[in-house]
């Protein structure tokens, strides 16, 4: 995986301020389905919770958001807005439950209109008209890659940054859900380091045929979430 982004200030610094949990896309009010498990008390602690974002990490969102963003970052690059919206049917496609689709989807979308807002790139100007007149719904992973090309990031560092940016808002509602310390948060987050690299590498080399989830658990437990009797996440 190539990574050139520490090379431009400017680039890195993008990365930590879009990668961030105060980058205002919501996601920190999503669990994609672990409050439910949360609640069952199948997650009541620190490794519990951490095998459980690993199992996320690797079988959910590395070949299915992750290669995502890679082929975004791609088609953007190539200026392919028909492959980009046939991409993001794609990902929708493969939210199997109503809740994480729409999360998918409304961070997306959020994420746009921010990026949009702060950034000022008008190379997206297409992609949220797409979204305006209901051509495509505009999941999380599309934006990140398309966005993250229009500000001159390499394909390996966006994969990278998205992945890293969704363990962190997954952490954080683990974090006020179990509860965890902050010391336990952040040691979840530096373990998964080689899971991150590797799997932003697998992301990268992964064909568009290939792209699935591997969690009907987990799948199970985000249709389940609508119908928990209290709930602090939306999804």
């Amino acid at each position: 995986m190539t990574t050139d982004s520490a090379g431009s200030p400017d680039r890195l610094l993008y990365l930590l301020q879009v990668a961030n949990a105060s980058f205002p896309t919501g996601a920190f009010n999503h669990s994609y389905g672990f409050e439910t498990w949360i609640d069952s008390g199948a997650l009541d602690d620190a490794a519990s919770f951490e095998g459980a974002c690993r199992d996320w990490l690797r079988y959910a969102v590395i070949p299915t958001d992750g290669a995502a963003a890679a082929h975004a970052h791609r088609h953007a690059t190539a200026g392919e807005l028909d492959a980009l919206l046939a991409l993001d049917a794609i990902v929708g496609a493969l939210k199997l439950s109503r809740e994480s689709r729409e999360a998918s989807y409304k961070t997306g979308r959020a994420l746009l209109a921010a990026h949009r807002d702060v950034f000022s790139a008008e190379t997206l100007a297409p992609l949220a008209e797409a979204m305006r007149d209901g051509r495509c719904e505009g999941h999380q992973a599309v934006v990140f890659g398309a966005a993250a090309q229009a500000q001159g990031i390499g394909v390996g560092d966006a994969v990278l940054a998205f992945l890293h940016a969704g363990l962190s808002n997954l952490v954080s509602v683990g974090a006020r859900l179990i509860p965890l310390g902050q010391i336990e948060s952040q040691r979840i987050v530096r373990e998964a380091w080689p899971l991150l690299t590797g799997g932003a590498a697998e992301a990268c080399a992964m064909e568009l045929d290939a792209l699935g989830s591997a969690t009907a658990g987990l799948d199970i437990a985000s249709m389940r979430h609508e119908r928990l009797h209290t709930r602090l996440c939306m999804s």
